[in-house]
């Protein structure tokens, strides 16, 4: 399940149940209750190979990936099932950015004093690949915070120029400090400093740690940015070591320690133009494009009048690696991050659906589509990849049935996300679900972040299952020996019987777009993720601005006229040219404010008002 920071502020995250560090092992499913053709002793042998050091977390564009890939393909090819991808074959082919390649060119010039790359300097990943040339600003902390009374760059012109920034915030080790005591706020990050210089017109900028507070702290670059995003921010950022800045700065009789005392101390900014020193900065990097491959098998229906409409059963099988930003242990990173629930717990649930129902060819009078997801860690890339390139047309696509994390199951409990989607899931359900025992949690909304989101997007009845998160998510110890897999059979049961009533049904399912419930505006942004807009962007889709993929029903974007297809350019006066730009944007506001948007459709702007509200 992805945890990418905009898949978290825009796609909404489903949190269901509380952290546990284990599963306790449960009773054999009884046969009569199983469908006949699941087996859970195959299950866990599909998950322990998939989690396996072989697999090494199965990383969006690595050999490991691709070895998944075939296995599955290979699985699915013994089942005889039909191969349903391009060309006759098991896969649908894309391309994704899978990472970061830094060229030789780098290169930073300060004062007229060459740095010596890699050790005195590092690019960082969100960084723009281009050459800047002008006169520095000491900038501060780098921060824009008006609920807070802070902005470094009141009263100083960084339009064209490269700031100089500190890593952290004003007062980090006082916890009356008004930035949250001890804690980092969302300023603190190097992402939000990056895209507030930009918004101030600043072409580069670079991040020196704060003298004071680190002093013993080792002098070095690149262990603080490793985790950063790759995608490109639109300004040349580097991460510099403390003792060629403060030497250039007290040549002109500037002690950035004294400044930053002062700073803390008074809680007032302290920037200022410093137009005798001189820096050029080359960021050379490229953006590392590979192919990947979602895996597709069909079976056709019996029914000769319903074997034309589809149920897509699907999972994603990435993970990742061996760790990146998205890591929940930071500290971890290098080590294989093994995603057995996350998620070779829903490809293994795809499979066996798939071996039960090649047992049972005449069941289905829909035909059964199974789809394994590549680049759902990276923002649902292989399923928004798969709704954008449908290998069946989307309005035969009667429902999708989505298994992410369904191998922790926990006292009989299982969350069932989607079903407001289509009017008889309720009932269906719990009818199913009565001969298992199963204790069921609902959510009416299909908007979480994984890949039954992007058929969400196109109006496709959802249902998800996941068994919920864990203290495992995202960590090297996600391993396969704490699955549940009498657990996990008993959800792969749950959905199949459902998908029996969806494919034997003789009118199809009618979506049902679910409106999301609504609080009155007050004081508060929603937490961390700002207040509530209803957008979801298109993750693949590189054009200049953020392209909505969906807009949620009843949502303020909705309200306001907003529509799937729309390309938002501004917002509250500021430029939007990607992801980056509109999540600090969106965080700067509070729920209830009302906010210009420009937005081009069909090749024309349009200007219209959006009143934001309080994020669920």
């Amino acid at each position: 399940m992805n945890t990418r920071q905009r898949s978290a502020l825009f796609v909404g995250l489903l949190f269901w149940v509380g952290l546990c560090a284990g599963v306790a092992a449960r009773p054999a499913i009884q046969e009569s209750r199983a469908v006949a053709g699941l087996s859970a002793e195959r299950y866990q042998q599909r998950v322990n190979y998939l989690a396996s050091d072989e697999l090494a977390g199965r990383a969006s564009g690595s050999p490991e990936l691709e070895k998944a890939a075939d296995y599955i393909a290979a699985q699915f090819r013994d089942l005889g099932l039909k191969p349903g991808g391009d060309r006759g074959t098991y896969f649908q082919t894309f391309e994704l950015t899978t990472g970061i390649k830094f060229g030789p060119s780098n290169a930073l010039t300060l004062d007229g004093v060459p740095l010596a790359s890699s050790s005195d300097f590092v690019p960082i990943a969100f960084s723009s690949a281009e050459s800047v040339s002008s006169s520095l600003v000491f900038a501060g902390y780098g921060i824009t915070a008006p609920e807070l009374h802070w902005d470094d760059y009141a009263g100083v012109d960084v339009k064209g120029k490269v700031v100089v920034v500190f890593r952290h915030e004003p007062q980090e080790l006082d916890p009356k400090s008004p930035f949250d005591g001890t804690n980092n706020t969302r300023h603190a990050t190097f992402i939000n400093k990056a895209v507030n210089a930009r918004q101030h017109q600043a072409r580069g900028i670079i991040f020196m740690t704060d003298p004071v507070n680190h002093t013993a702290d080792p002098d070095t670059v690149g262990e603080a940015t490793r985790n950063a995003e790759s995608d490109n921010t639109g300004i040349v950022a580097m991460h510099v070591r403390q003792a060629p800045i403060l030497a250039a700065f007290q040549k002109i009789g500037k002690d950035l320690a004294a400044i930053q005392r002062q700073m803390d101390r008074d809680l007032k900014p302290q920037s200022f133009e410093a137009p005798n020193i001189r820096v050029r900065l080359t960021a050379d990097l490229q953006r590392v494009r590979k192919p990947v491959r979602n895996v597709v098998a069909t079976l056709t229906g019996s029914d000769a009048r319903l074997r034309n409409e589809w149920i897509v059963v699907g999972a994603h099988y990435d993970h990742l690696g061996l760790g990146d930003q998205h890591s929940l242990a930071p500290s971890e990173i290098g080590r294989i991050h093994h995603g057995a629930d996350d998620n070779a717990s829903g490809s293994a649930g795809v499979m066996e659906f798939a071996a039960a129902a090649a047992k049972n060819p005449q069941a289905f009078k829909r035909s059964l589509m199974f789809v394994t997801f590549a680049g759902e860690e990276l923002g649902l890339l292989g399923s928004g990849y798969f709704v954008g390139h449908p290998l069946a047309p989307l309005d035969k696509i009667t429902a999708m049935l989505n298994f992410d994390m369904i191998g922790r199951m926990k006292d009989d409990r299982l969350f069932i996300g989607g079903v407001g989607t289509a009017a008889p899931f309720k009932g269906w359900l719990e009818e199913a679900s009565q001969p298992l025992g199963v204790k069921l949690d609902y959510s009416e909304s299909g908007n979480a972040s994984s890949d039954h989101a992007s058929f969400v997007g196109k109006h496709v009845p959802v249902l998800f299952f996941f068994t919920g998160l864990h203290a495992d998510y995202h960590r090297p110890s996600d391993t396969a020996d704490k699955i549940n897999p009498t657990g996990a059979i008993e959800v792969v049961t749950l959905a199949y019987r459902v998908a029996l009533r969806i494919a034997d049904e003789p009118v199809r399912l009618t979506y049902v777009e679910v409106v999301e419930p609504t609080r009155a505006a007050g004081t508060g942004s929603g937490g961390g993720y700002g207040p509530y807009f209803g957008s979801v962007p298109d993750f693949s889709d590189d054009a200049k601005g953020v392209l909505f993929a969906d807009v949620r029903a009843g949502s303020p974007a909705a309200k306001a006229g907003l529509k799937a297809g729309d390309l938002m350019t501004e917002f509250d006066h500021k430029p939007i040219g990607n992801l980056y730009d509109f999540t600090y944007a969106l965080q700067s506001k509070q729920a209830g404010d009302i906010v210009e948007v420009v937005i081009e459709r069909a090749g024309q702007k349009t200007r219209v008002n959006v009143t934001l509200g309080i994020r669920q």
